[in-house]
């Protein structure tokens, strides 16, 4: 990882922060940041700081893994240490915090100023309380669930100690964050795969009709989808010479297809942007699409890339005479190679996008999102519907208008190819997709069915989307 931290999204830190936590953010601000005005500001400079320091020195390669073991291991060490100390002063008779909280009870109790909980700490016997408290601090120290700075006795330690325990606490933290970031935080997705019904609810086969291109001089199987505004979208596949039609139906892509076009862009590097090239092992994306890398999952994958490759998309526009008067035709892959490493048996996949798609995405003709707002979902017309609806959110927030608005069924019908006809059925199915969205918080923050549509009101920005996607000094690691 030779990341620098500027590269790093604005989104990164408000999830870190999600991570420390209120308890511990607490603690941070009284113990480090001495109760600064804004909280959340100086959190972000103090993890800024540690990245900087610890995580991303000098452009140097780190080993993520390597760095959370030794802190994994100095942070376990330190809080047995800590009990150690305590129970030795405990055992020496030294005074100890332990025996400064138990006197205060134990003068509470005489003045009768204590109360059901303040007894229920202390039990039948106040002598046996630092007792009870050592087995506390024991079982705190030997759980690697807790943290260093959940140390009651925090107030006892010098400054130096107390630095130290949060540096360890939240560089532990970050790592185990990071381990699980998704490798490319912002998700781009091209709008012509939102604004058009490219993809179905669930596999579909699709009526085919067969006719001869005189240009591509091959046959060709085609279904056509009419849209609510006049506009027709025909899906095809072209026969490569030598090849025979067997079946008069195709596959049209669905949501698997959409998920598996957007972890290839997830991973896109240097070749990208030179030769259209995204090159990939297959492994990781076998384990998210199917959940296992056997060989069958390998096989379903390579059909799967086939069918993507071989996919193409022929529109036009017809006037009030009945005309055509605007036609386009584009594919989404120009190339699909599936290659096995004889001496490793690595399997990678090497995809070249069309120069259609390819001239969207460097010229900012995609829609952004946060990758692990699509990760979190489970239901596959959601992870499609995602997409319109944060269009629909950054356009609002360009055109400074209300997050609220009626979508009439055709919104949905012009953007996904049901495999039901009965509208119904399908108001059923994206009934479901938008309550996932609202319960996980995402793009959706009330809806309710009026109609053959739904009354939607969307979430506004976080202040991290607005940096992010639109402020163009921001630099983001995914380009």
């Amino acid at each position: 990882m030779t990341l620098s931290i500027h590269e790093i999204p604005h989104v990164v830190f408000d999830e870190i922060h999600k991570e420390i936590g209120p308890n511990t953010s607490a603690k941070l601000a009284k113990y480090i940041l001495k109760d600064t005005v804004d909280n959340t500001s100086s959190i972000n400079s103090y993890v800024k700081d540690i990245l900087n320091r610890i995580l991303f020195k000098d452009g140097e390669d780190i080993d993520l893994l390597y760095i959370k073991d030794i802190y994994r291991r100095r942070l376990q060490n330190t809080k047995k240490n800590w009990y150690k100390q305590l129970e030795e002063d405990c055992h020496k008779h030294i005074i100890t915090p332990i025996h400064a909280e138990r006197d205060v009870l134990k003068m509470a109790i005489e003045n009768k100023q204590s109360d059901d909980q303040i007894k229920s700490l202390i039990g039948d016997n106040i002598e046996q309380y630092v007792y009870s408290r050592l087995q506390d601090i024991h079982d705190w120290a030997h759980n690697r669930k807790t943290r260093l700075t959940d140390y009651p006795y925090l107030d006892s330690k010098k400054h130096h100690q107390i630095t130290k325990a949060f540096e360890n606490d939240i560089v532990y933290i970050i790592c185990k964050f990071l381990e699980s970031a998704p490798k490319k935080w912002i998700s781009h997705r091209f709008k012509d795969l939102i604004d058009n019904p490219i993809f179905s609810d669930g596999k579909k086969k699709l009526e085919g009709t067969i006719e001869y291109d005189s240009n591509q001089k091959r046959d060709i199987v085609y279904n056509e989808y009419k849209l609510s505004d006049d506009r027709i979208i025909r899906s095809f596949i072209s026969l490569k010479e030598g090849e025979q039609i067997e079946l008069d139906k195709m596959f049209s892509l669905d949501d698997t297809d959409s998920e598996i076009i957007e972890h290839i862009l997830e991973n896109r590097g240097k070749r990208f942007f030179t030769d259209k090239v995204i090159q990939f092992d297959l492994r990781p994306l076998l384990l998210r699409v199917y959940g296992h890398a056997g060989k069958k999952a390998y096989d379903l994958a390579t059909k799967r890339l086939k069918k993507i490759g071989r996919f193409s998309i022929e529109g036009r526009t017809i006037g009030l005479d009945n005309k055509t008067k605007t036609s386009f035709l584009y594919n989404l892959f120009q190339e699909v190679k599936v290659n096995k490493d004889d001496l490793t048996d690595r399997v990678s996949a090497e995809i070249r996008l069309s120069d259609s798609l390819h001239e969207q995405f460097i010229t900012n003709q995609t829609v952004q999102i946060y990758s692990h707002f699509i990760h979190k979902l489970e239901n596959g017309l959601s992870k499609i519907l995602i997409y319109a609806f944060q269009k629909e959110r950054l356009d609002a927030f360009l055109e400074e208008r209300e997050m609220n608005s009626h979508y009439e069924y055709t919104f949905f019908s012009d953007r996904i190819r049901f495999r039901s006809k009965k509208i119904n059925t399908n108001l059923k199915i994206i009934e479901s997709s938008l309550q996932e969205l609202k319960t996980a918080k995402i793009i959706i923050n009330h809806f309710e069915k009026s109609g053959n549509g739904f009354e939607i009101r969307l979430l506004p920005l976080m202040e991290s989307e607005k940096k992010d996607f639109f402020n163009s000094s921001t630099i983001n690691y995914m380009k």
